[in-house]
């Protein structure tokens, strides 16, 4: 992987970082049993396709990013402060997680539609999609 490929994938890695840590703050959130296990279950994914993306990285020679970008701290905030001013908390939580989803699996096909780095990337989609699935379907369900 080349100095260009670990930028970008490290700036992949950030993102799922982030998007990770906002599903554990809404699992921690929501009123609802279920949709917390379902939170949790999807936060895991995100940290098995984060912790893949770091050893890609490390396997040729990089230094893989570690956390969230600059910006995490303050979508959490936003989130928390959001939920707290919803009527309904647990659609707001779920709402923001299908978008922040949506953005994430657009990063992933943008860069596997322009990048060499195809494989690195390309494996994790289908993930990806069935957890953008899982948050639309729930956001459905939920009284959107």
């Amino acid at each position: 992987m080349e100095r260009n490929s670990i930028r970008v994938v490290n700036g992949l890695i950030r993102r799922v970082i982030a998007d990770r840590d906002l599903y554990g703050q809404a699992a921690r959130g929501v009123r609802e049993p279920g949709l917390k296990a379902i939170l949790q279950e999807s936060a895991d994914s995100l940290t098995a396709i984060a912790a893949e993306l770091q050893g890609e990285v490390t396997a040729t020679g990089g230094r893989a990013a570690t956390a969230g970008g600059p910006m995490s701290g303050v979508r959490r905030s936003m989130m928390e402060a959001s939920a707290k001013l919803s009527s309904d908390p647990d659609v707001t939580y779920i709402r923001t997680l299908e978008l922040m989803e949506r953005r994430l699996l657009d990063a992933f096909l943008r860069l596997e539609s322009s990048s060499g780095d195809r494989a690195i990337v390309g494996r994790h989609i289908a993930r990806l999609r069935l957890l953008h699935l899982d948050m639309i379907h729930m956001g459905g369900a939920t009284g959107r």
